[in-house]
């Protein structure tokens, strides 16, 4: 065959190819948006029934997740594309529904845009984060990136991707090769580090977009350098994605606002230092603020006596009896109590609790209550001091019905992180009347302005260092606070109840989300 009638057969070939593909992909007017996330609080109603046995929240992402979701749902501006594991346990404990019924399940939702990454990897666990011997976080990860890369950028051909965390880092790669805009939302500083071989042997194909791919060591020309690479020279998960993404944005202003200025350079590594300055200089990096669910609702949440701003000042002390009740704390509703909402990770800086709660609760008339998991150690220091001072100091293992109470009946809530991304708990509590306290930093800075009865404004109090002495310093001011003549303090506490819910609310973020999406779509119409 002369080399004109072979390069004819190929034009024609792949003439073919795009004029079928064209057909069997489902067209629409609407620009599509595809959302990666490893966890979703729920979907909506309009989504179908079927749609509400899906669920697996592991934390704010999950909030945010569930919003997005609901506000593309319900905008009709765009076809809606959700991709998330299935989790078959957590899929059980909501419907007495067989293996051959749930792998059915998967079929019927695709048909409305939800996509579930049905894989052995997600198959026994119930927790997006829980830890699984055989299947690991990284092999979850790849499993869940697996089905995204494979098939369905091809199969949805979305206008924009958006993915969330480093178990989505290899996407942004992936899809701009494809010629797909992304966007790459930094929930927390974590990365994973894989070689070439390890993402090959995954099933995913990572020559295809290797040269978006952030490596430990600069490979130069990877095509041609690929084999000295492919066994030894890692890859930085989340720094691929922030250096791949067409957008980077992080759940609060300030935080990246810190990151870009290194105030982290002993968490933070390098390379995603790097990346995320490298985004911000070019203008393609952003903060959008998360915000607590609508149902954080003191009128209508369960397992609370319900209340709402006029009848606060008789019904929340209710709520902190029974709270002190189920603590094992000594019942006093006029007592300061104040409460720990948080994990017990090194980020949140619980050390600082477990060192000096004797010293607080002995200088100072209050309580404190944790209800709480996480470090194994940071446990056992609370579950002695809960035994050695029961009447003020008490401790459980979380539990999401007793932590909402705690939100309710506490007067305060403690939160010294040493780095916060966004945090929600210092945005839910003053729905209840109930104050933050916490370390200006991150989105606890965005969030929380010193409270100044006085000129009737502010909704919490700051600090600045995360040690004894800033803690202590919000601590009293808190106390200074709760000192206040009643009505004084039943005029402020009813402001920041109504002002809580309108300053921080999800549809204001998902309204910047979907200006981000818009932009992106206006960028892809412009380059065709």
């Amino acid at each position: 065959m002369s080399t004109e009638k072979r390069d004819e057969q190929v034009r024609l070939v792949n003439q073919e190819i795009t004029e079928e593909y064209a057909r069997v992909i489902p067209h629409t007017k609407k620009p599509k948006i595809l959302i990666c996330t490893p966890e979703v609080t729920e979907l909506p109603e309009g989504m179908g029934n079927a749609a509400n046995l899906v669920s697996a929240k592991g934390g704010g992402l999950g909030d945010i997740s569930a919003s997005l979701i609901r506000y593309l749902n319900d905008n009709k501006n765009y076809e809606l594309h959700v991709v998330l594991p299935k989790y078959d346990n957590k899929i059980k404990k909501f419907a007495a529904i067989t293996n051959e019924q749930i792998d059915r399940l998967a079929i019927v939702l695709s048909g409305r845009g939800i996509h579930l990454v049905n894989d052995s990897a997600f198959s026994y666990i119930s927790n997006p984060y829980q830890e699984h011997k055989i299947h690991t976080s990284i092999r979850r990860a790849l499993a869940f990136q697996r089905f995204i890369i494979n098939d369905l950028l091809d199969w949805v051909k979305p206008d924009v991707v958006h993915c969330n965390d480093w178990m989505t880092a290899l996407v942004p790669a992936a899809a701009k090769v494809k010629g797909i805009k992304s966007l790459f939302t930094l929930h927390n500083i974590f990365t994973e580090k894989k070689t070439l071989m390890d993402i090959e042997l995954s099933g995913i194909k990572p020559m295809e977009f290797a040269h978006l791919l952030y490596f430990e060591n600069f490979p130069g020309n990877i095509h041609e350098n690929w084999q000295q690479n492919f066994t030894s020279n890692k890859i930085d998960f989340t720094a691929s994605a922030i250096l791949a993404a067409d957008y980077f944005n992080t759940v609060s202003k300030t935080f990246l606002q810190e990151l870009v200025e290194n105030y982290f350079d002993d968490i933070v590594p390098p390379s995603i230092y790097h990346m995320i300055k490298q985004k911000y200089d070019q203008g393609r990096a952003f903060g959008i603020l998360n915000a607590p669910g609508d149902s954080v609702n003191p009128r209508v949440m369960g397992n609370i006596i319900n209340f709402n701003k006029h009848n606060m000042a008789e019904l929340k002390p209710e709520n902190k009896i029974l709270f002190q009740q189920q603590m094992g704390l000594t019942e006093d509703p006029d007592i300061p109590l104040f409460f720990w909402p948080s994990r017990l990770y090194f980020q949140k800086s619980p050390d600082l609790i477990v060192d000096h709660a004797v010293y607080f609760t002995r200088k100072y008339k209050m309580q404190l209550a944790v209800v709480a998991n996480g470090d194994e150690k940071i446990e056992k220091q609370l579950q002695k001091l809960s035994r050695l001072h029961p009447d003020r100091i008490a401790f459980k293992n979380f539990d999401e019905v007793l932590s909402n109470l705690g939100k309710a009946g506490a007067d305060f809530i403690l939160m010294p992180s040493r780095y916060e991304p966004c945090g929600l708990p210092q945005m839910e509590a003053p729905r209840f009347a109930t104050l933050p306290v916490v370390r200006a930093t991150g989105g606890l800075k965005d969030t929380v302005e010193q409270l100044d009865p006085d000129q009737n404004k502010g909704n919490g109090f700051l600090f600045e260092i995360a040690d004894k002495a800033g803690l202590e310093y919000g601590i009293r001011s808190a106390i200074q606070f709760y000192a206040l003549p009643r009505e004084t303090k039943i005029a402020q506490l009813q402001r920041i109840m109504s002002e809580s819910k309108r300053t921080f609310n999800l549809q204001k973020t998902a309204e910047q989300y979907l200006e981000v999406y818009d932009k992106m779509i206006a960028e892809n119409s412009n380059h065709s």
